[in-house]
């Protein structure tokens, strides 16, 4: 058996919550007919697969700067720790979003992830690279900062969310940006923020 599970619903489309997933699959009722020792795996398979993707929602509503996406990241009481800011959702994102402004363009990646689940608590270290398109009178600096989010996470009535959010920085380097070669007329798409971004017409409609 396959099983495909979906993130919390957020502004770029209707997405079933987890809860609603293990409904429509009567979770319950597969458990049941499993051996204990595999129904810790499921479960555990299913916290996981949740916990981890938060930092990859949280790095879209970044380079989209969509600040309801990343809220929804955390619970009401989360804090975020960058060092040189610390703060709940709203606070980050009034910080973040004017520093998002500096820049032409941004990218998260998250690459390695390591979560620890103890009950209705969890860790997750989630390695990152920002990319970050700096203006200036010849074109643009590009700015890559490599590091870590080193999260931890509870489980409230079923909603994995970040508690509290430190930000480590491992290395950063700048160097000049090559732009793109014009052409004339230009075909591509370009990507932008919320709400113009293409992927907002691309995912599901709420």
């Amino acid at each position: 058996m396959v099983v495909c599970f979906i993130g919390n619903q957020s502004s770029i489309g209707s997405r079933p919550h987890l809860a609603a997933v293990k409904t429509s699959l009567n979770l319950s009722k597969v458990l049941k007919n499993m051996p204990e020792d595999t129904q810790r795996k499921l479960l555990d398979m299913i916290a996981r697969e949740e916990i981890k993707s938060i930092p990859h929602k949280f790095a879209r509503g970044l380079d989209r700067c969509e600040r309801a996406l990343i809220e929804s990241c955390f619970h009401p009481d989360g804090i975020d720790d960058h060092g040189f800011f610390r703060g709940n959702a709203e606070e980050f994102c009034d910080w973040v979003l004017e520093e998002l402004k500096k820049y032409d363009a941004s990218q998260h990646i998250i690459g390695t992830q390591n979560v620890e689940l103890s009950g209705d608590t969890a860790f997750c270290e989630s390695y990152f690279i920002a990319v970050h398109m700096i203006p200036n009178p010849k074109g643009a600096t590009e700015l890559i900062v490599a590091g870590r989010y080193l999260d931890t996470m509870e489980n409230r009535d079923g909603d994995w969310k970040i508690t509290l959010r430190r930000c480590v920085f491992d290395w950063n380097r700048m160097t000049d940006a090559l732009p793109i070669p014009p052409r004339d007329p230009d075909p591509r798409c370009t990507g932008t923020r919320y709400p113009e971004d293409e992927s907002y017409s691309s995912f599901f409609k709420r």
